[in-house]
């Protein structure tokens, strides 16, 4: 299943991103990352904000606020159509495995992955900072989300198993809780803009999926009182295993990630 999400303009600090960032030199590099605070956005981005609420805050549909403190995705084919005029011979520092295929009028970066991607730090395994993309405008960024295996991220991936996962801190009746996502939904995703997105030499095409609409439709707190989340040692589980109200967790999870997405820039670092 593919999913689309158009850009949409207006404050972007409230995003979990993963982006592609500037690494000095011409064109941009592939990076990835959930904190907002890293990212260097454009002023031009940020509308009448001065205390902007952080990208890591977070709530589900009864209200209950969540504060992220772990994101890790686990990523293979990575398409990227590169802007028009550009050529493969722009794309510098290819991964292993990694190429740039021509088709008529169309350049499109393929990164094959496995990539598992902290999305709090920002940083890849394997490293893919050395990946240089040219300047432009870029419409759209296509990825497929995959359960990690072992024999490809290493036994001791807290992914293994899974393709996404994310914990986070809240309190529910006045109570501290810790909540634990795991999820192992394989979809192919895109991010894309109608109009296109402008990257500078220097700067930054980033793809943000918002926590903020992760849990919609998800009453956690009613799901908590009610018995049909796993609760151990104060942590709440989120899995495919939930019941009742958070019957379908992974099902919402995974759609509310297809709409979660928005393509954007950054200027220079």
């Amino acid at each position: 299943m593919t999913f689309r999400t158009h850009a949409v303009r207006g404050l972007v600090l409230s995003s979990l991103a993963l982006g592609l960032s500037a690494c000095g030199g011409d064109g941009a590099a592939l990076r990835f990352t959930s904190n907002d605070r890293a990212v260097d956005i454009s002023s031009a981005w940020v509308q009448a904000a001065s205390e902007p609420v952080p990208s890591t805050v977070f709530q589900s549909s009864d209200g209950t606020s969540f504060t992220l403190t772990q994101a890790r995705i686990h990523l293979r084919d990575i398409r990227l159509d590169l802007p028009k005029g550009k050529k493969c011979e722009d794309v510098k520092g290819l991964l292993s495995g990694a190429e740039c295929k021509a088709a008529d009028d169309s350049k499109t970066l393929v990164v094959p992955g496995p990539i598992v991607v902290d999305l709090m730090t920002g940083t890849t395994t394997p490293d893919i900072s050395g990946l240089v993309i040219p300047a432009g405008t870029y419409k759209r960024i296509d990825f497929r989300l995959e359960e990690a295996k072992a024999e490809d991220v290493g036994a001791n991936e807290p992914l293994v198993g899974y393709s996404f996962l994310a914990r986070a801190d809240f309190s529910v009746d006045g109570a501290a809780r810790k909540l634990e996502m795991f999820f192992k939904f394989s979809e192919d995703a895109r991010f894309e803009s109608s109009t296109g997105v402008e990257v500078p030499e220097g700067g930054s095409l980033i793809a943000f999926l918002k926590p903020q609409v992760w849990l919609e439709g998800l009453p956690l707190g009613d799901c908590i009182r009610s018995g049909d989340v796993e609760v151990a040692n104060n942590t709440v589980r989120i899995d495919a295993k939930a019941g009742g109200k958070c019957g379908d967790a992974e099902g919402t999870v995974k759609s509310n990630i297809k709409k979660s997405g928005d393509l954007r820039k950054s200027e220079e670092k």
